[in-house]
């Protein structure tokens, strides 16, 4: 190989390895999408887990020690749930058109805090908003 050949070839290999980095990691811009917001991506995975239930014939977990062996249903919010960063009203259950807080993030945020309502709908709730909405026992 004479030396044009192998500075192209070295030249290719070095932006193909250039391009792979920058799509794998990211080269900056905003936040979107769920890396910005992961409690509401564990809420969403959370409904999903209570919506499922009912299709094994399960019901809502009543603690912990009894949503521990169904946590590979909800691999996202289990983390969450384990550190206590999502409260969860142990045994609540999606209802439909139901409007009660059945989980939440666990700290404020500046804007506000994620919740999953009884409808399966998840939103972000303002400080004011989250205090006076009804949460399920």
């Amino acid at each position: 190989m004479n030396t044009a050949s192998v500075l192209r070839r070295q030249f290719g290999l070095g932006l193909s390895t250039l391009l792979l980095v920058c799509g794998l990691v990211g080269c900056g811009g905003t936040k979107s999408g769920p890396v910005d917001q992961p409690m509401r991506v564990a809420l969403e995975d959370f409904g999903q887990f209570l919506k499922n239930l009912p299709t094994d014939n399960l019901k809502p977990p009543k603690d912990i020690a009894t949503f521990m062996p169904l946590e590979p249903m909800a691999p996202v919010a289990a983390e969450y749930l384990v550190s206590g960063e999502l409260v969860y009203f142990w045994g609540a259950d999606l209802v439909q058109g139901g409007d009660r807080i059945i989980a939440h993030q666990k700290t404020m945020d500046a804007d506000g805090c994620w919740v999953l309502r009884e409808s399966g709908k998840v939103e972000k709730l303002a400080a004011d908003k989250f205090a006076q909405a009804p949460k399920a026992k």
